[in-house]
C-alpha cells in the first residue's frame, strides 16, 4: 500500500520512503514507526501503543522511542521545533503533521518522469526504480551506476573500478548490498574473465550471502570452486586459502575449512581474516584457549576484523570471567548496528534467562536486513520463553532452514509430530555421522526431547560435548531441554561441560595473550 505524506512517498510493502526521485534510507524501526504514525493519522499515538506495535510487545523507555522519533526525523529532514513531518503532541504521543493520502498512482507515474528524464545511475535510485516497475507490472530494471563505466575504455580497468564497488558494497554486511556486489563482481567478470581479484571478492560475496542471509546451495558450491581455482593457479596466494576456508566452512565442513585457514596461516601469519575466521572455527570446537588466542594476535596485527571483540567476549563468557561485559561493550562501540555482534549479545541474554533483554538488544538493530535468518531465530526463542509461540512460529518459518529445528520442535510439543520426526530421515542420520558441528547435535536433541525420546536427545547432548559443545547455561534455558536436563543424567553432562570449561580456563589463564587482553 502507497501513502503520500506532503512530498513523501511511502510504499509499505516495499518498505520505501521516497522524495521525489530520491530514496531516503530509514532503518526498519524507524520505518515501523513512521508507518504507525501514518496509521493513526490525523490521530496522535501514544508512546505505549508505539511500544506494543513496533517492539512487539517489549518494553521500551519513552526515552528510548524519544530517540527513536528523533531518529526518524533526522533522516526526513525534520525539526521538533518547527515540525514538517512529524510532531510531539504534549501528554498524548506524536502525530504526523499533515494531511495522509492513499495514493492513487499520480505520484508514482510522476516518480517515473523523473528517473527517466534524467537517467541517473545513482545508487539510490535502485529501490524507487524497482518500486516503479512493481507497480506497473513490469519487470524490475536495476539501472547499475554504469556512467563512469563508458568513460573507461579498457575492459581490465573497467572490471577494476567494478571491484572496488562491490568491495564497498561488501563493507556494509547488508543482505541487499552483498547481492549488489555479487551482481557486480559477475559484471566484472564478464568484462575480464580472468580477473584473479574478482573470482575472489565473488567467492567471498557468495560465502558471505550463505553464512548470514539466505544464500543457496549451488552459490556455496560456486564460491567453493571459484577459491578451489585460485589456490590451484596462485597457491602461494593468503588469500586464497582463507576463501576457500570460508567456503568450507559456510557448508558446515569444519575439518576442511579449519586446514584451509592453516594454510593461509603458514603462508601469511598476519592474515587478520583467517585468523579471525578460525578462531570462530575452534570456538564452535570447543578449544576456547586457541581460540583466544588467535583472536588477540589477529587484534596485535591491527586488523579490522568485526568479530573480534565479540568472540572474545564469547569465550570469556564461556568461562564465566568478568570481562565478558566489557568486551561485549567494546564490540558495540567499535561496531555498532552490526548484526552478528547484536545477535550474539541476545543469545548472551537469552543464556542468562533474561528474553526480555534479548528483544530490547534486537530491537536496536537499524539494518536492512532484519529478516536475517540469524535474527529471526533468536527473536523467536525470546518470544516462545515469553510464551507467545504463534509469533515464534511465524518468524522460524521465515527464517528458512535455519528455523527448521525450532520449528520442528514446536510443532513436537504441540503434539504435531509428523514434521519433527521428519527431522530424523534416514539422510540426515547420515548426514549427521559426517559432519562435526555441536550445534546440529543440539539442536536434533531439541527436537527428540520435545517427541518425548529422552534416551536419543541425552545421546545427542552426549556427542555435542565430546565434539565440543561448552555451553551449558544454553541447556538450561533451552525451551526444549530444561526439563531434561534437571535429571541426574543432565546432571552429569553438566558436570562434564565444568570440567572441560575449567580446563580450558586454566589454560587460558597461562598464557601471555591472556594478561595483554586484559591489560587493553
Amino acid at each position: 500500500m502507497q501513502f503520500v505524506l506532503k512530498d513523501l512517498l511511502i510504499d509499505t510493502e516495499a518498505r520505501t520512503v521516497c522524495r521525489g526521485n530520491q530514496l531516503l534510507e530509514l532503518p526498519d524501526l524507524s520505518f515501523d514507526v513512521l508507518v504507525k504514525l501514518i496509521e493513526r493519522a490525523p490521530s496522535p499515538i501514544d508512546v505505549e501503543t508505539l511500544s506494543d506495535t513496533v517492539w512487539r510487545n517489549v518494553h521500551v523507555s519513552d526515552e528510548t522511542i524519544a530517540q527513536r522519533i528523533a531518529l526518524l526525523r533526522k533522516v526526513l529532514g525534520d525539526s521538533p521545533k518547527a515540525p514538517v513531518y512529524v510532531r510531539t503532541v504534549r501528554g498524548a504521543g506524536y502525530c504526523v503533521a499533515g494531511k495522509v493520502r492513499r495514493d492513487d498512482g499520480a505520484s508514482i507515474k510522476r516518480s517515473i518522469s523523473k528517473i527517466f528524464e534524467g537517467r541517473r545511475a545513482a545508487s539510490g535510485l535502485i529501490a524507487c526504480g524497482v518500486l516503479v516497475a512493481a507497480w506497473l507490472g513490469l519487470e524490475p530494471r536495476v539501472f547499475e551506476p554504469d556512467e563512469q563505466l563508458t568513460t573507461i575504455a579498457s575492459a581490465d580497468d573497467q572490471a577494476t573500478l567494478l571491484v572496488q564497488r562491490a568491495r564497498e558494497q561488501l563493507r556494509l554486511h547488508q543482505a541487499e548490498e552483498t547481492d549488489r556486489a555479487i551482481v557486480m563482481l559477475r559484471d566484472a567478470l564478464e568484462r575480464a574473465p580472468d580477473r584473479a581479484e574478482a573470482r575472489l571478492a565473488l567467492s567471498v560475496a557468495l560465502s558471505t550471502k550463505a553464512t548470514k542471509f539466505r544464500g543457496e546451495s549451488r552459490e556455496e558450491a560456486e564460491a567453493e570452486a571459484l577459491a578451489r581455482g585460485l589456490t590451484r593457479e596462485i597457491p602461494s596466494n593468503s588469500n586464497a586459502w582463507s576463501a576457500l576456508g570460508y567456503s568450507l566452512s559456510s557448508q558446515g565442513r569444519t575439518h576442511e575449512a579449519l586446514a584451509a585457514y592453516r594454510q593461509a596461516l603458514d603462508l601469511d601469519p598476519k592474515n587478520v581474516s583467517a585468523l579471525s575466521s578460525a578462531a570462530y572455527l575452534l570456538l564452535s570446537k570447543g578449544d576456547l584457549q586457541q581460540a583466544l588466542v588467535l583472536e588477540v594476535r589477529a587484534k596485535n596485527h591491527g586488523g579490522a576484523s568485526r568479530y573480534a571483540e565479540i568472540q572474545i567476549a564469547q569465550v570469556l563468557e564461556l568461562i564465566d570471567h568478568p570481562a565478558a561485559l566489557k568486551w561485549q561493550d567494546r564490540a558495540l562501540t567499535m561496531n555498532p548496528q552490526q548484526a552478528v555482534v547484536l545477535s550474539e549479545i541476545a543469545r548472551s541474554k537469552l543464556r542468562r534467562g533474561n528474553p526480555k533483554a534479548a528483544l530490547q538488544t534486537l530491537a536496536q538493530y537499524e539494518g536492512r536486513d532484519g529478516s536475517a535468518p540469524l535474527l529471526l531465530v533468536l527473536e523467536a526463542r525470546a518470544l516462545l520463553a515469553l510464551g507467545h509461540s504463534d509469533d515464534a512460529r511465524d518468524l522460524l518459518s521465515r527464517a528458512g532452514w535455519r528455523g527448521h529445528f525450532d520449528l520442528a520442535a514446536i510443532f513436537a510439543l504441540e503434539g504435531y509430530t509428523q514434521y519433527a520426526e521428519s527431522t530424523f530421515s534416514l539422510e540426515k542420520r547420515a548426514d549427521l555421522a559426517s559432519d562435526p558441528d555441536p550445534r546440529l547435535r543440539i539442536q536434533l536433541a531439541e527436537v527428540s526431547a520435545a517427541l518425548g525420546d529422552e534416551n536419543e536427545a541425552i545421546d545427542l547432548v552426549s556427542q555435542a560435548v565430546s565434539l565440543g559443545w561448552r555451553d551449558v547455561l544454553w541447556l538450561q534455558q533451552s525451551p526444549f531441554l530444561q526439563d531434561l536436563m534437571a535429571t541426574e543424567r543432565g546432571r552429569q553432562i553438566e558436570r562434564r561441560i565444568a570440567r572441560e570449561v575449567a580446563a580450558q580456563r586454566r589454560l587460558i589463564e597461562a598464557t601471555e595473550e591472556f594478561d595483554l587482553l586484559l591489560k587493553g
